[in-house]
């Protein structure tokens, strides 16, 4: 199902994937290029070594940013998005590439103990929702052997961008004289980017809850087509515990170190070690 900009969707996880549909969208993750932040450098820079040569799972691959950086580690490299057309363009960029159609939620092309690192980069799982990320958690955990890693960065609910509006958001933008200068300028051919984006947040908000130690809400990616799941530290902990993980690092984007939920970063990783099998399963 393809959503238009601007229609709500029938669901806040199905709306996120038409989003990631969208012709502009895959352009603008096919041009991203690098890495993300410092944090995503050093953490794979520190587990490099022991996933060298073995088999990783990319997740939420998008145009590919991640591919060449973890072919520099294994030849033995499968990428997956639940985006087809973020399928085909990584493909179009990477020929030969084991790039593949898969939902995180159900890996079931995927056996059982398959893969030494699983990296879904850049809070890809945040576009989940509650429910559908405990399952690629659990999903993830399955096809990880033991001792596998994951690695992934997610929303962070006392960082700044947590319940943003998009006034806010146009406002943080336009604090210096200069930007408020070209904001002023621009202003006129840039009304329909703000029409969009104010009827975006406008018929999402509906969709917002606040469990307290998580959240659901809309985000500013992408004109506020986006509902994304937000977390804390202290919770994310709790939850991969309860999923037989257990948690080597905790990082804000920097690369600083995060000990408790008072950090504000506007995300945080998490390297986790899959160590037991999760609560019921034998």
């Amino acid at each position: 199902m393809v959503v238009r900009s601007g229609v709500a969707p029938l669901s806040p996880a199905e709306g996120n994937r038409s989003a990631y549909r969208q012709q502009a969208i895959v352009e603008i993750m096919r041009q991203r290029e690098g890495w993300i932040d410092p944090a995503e450098r050093i953490l794979l820079n520190r587990i490099a070594d022991e996933v060298r040569s073995q088999p990783i799972l990319d997740i939420g691959v998008g145009g590919g940013r991640t591919s060449w950086i973890l072919r520099l580690l294994s030849a033995d490299y499968t990428a997956v998005d639940y985006s087809a057309e973020m399928v085909d363009a990584c493909r179009s960029e990477y020929a030969g590439l084991d790039v593949r159609e898969c939902d995180a939620r159900d890996l079931s092309m995927f056996g059982d103990e398959m893969f030494s690192l699983v990296l879904f980069s850049f809070n890809g799982i945040d576009v989940l929702d509650h429910e559908g990320r405990l399952r690629a958690l659990k999903e993830i955990h399955r096809v990880l052997r033991p001792q596998g890693l994951f690695l992934y960065s997610t929303l962070n609910k006392n960082g700044r961008e947590y319940g943003q509006r998009p006034w806010q958001v146009s406002l943080q933008q336009q604090k210096k004289p200069t930007r408020l200068v070209k904001f002023a300028l621009k202003f006129p051919s840039s009304l329909p980017r703000y029409w969009r984006t104010y009827r975006n947040w406008w018929q999402r908000r509906q969709y917002a809850e606040d469990h307290g130690s998580w959240a659901v809400c809309t985000a500013s990616s992408y004109e506020f087509q986006l509902v994304a799941h937000w977390t804390l530290p202290s919770t994310e902990r709790e939850v991969l515990d309860s999923t037989g993980f257990s948690v080597e690092e905790t990082l804000s984007v920097d690369g600083g170190p995060v000990v408790d939920d008072s950090a504000a970063p506007n995300y945080f990783y998490e390297l986790a070690r899959k160590v037991a099998s999760p609560p019921g399963v034998d």
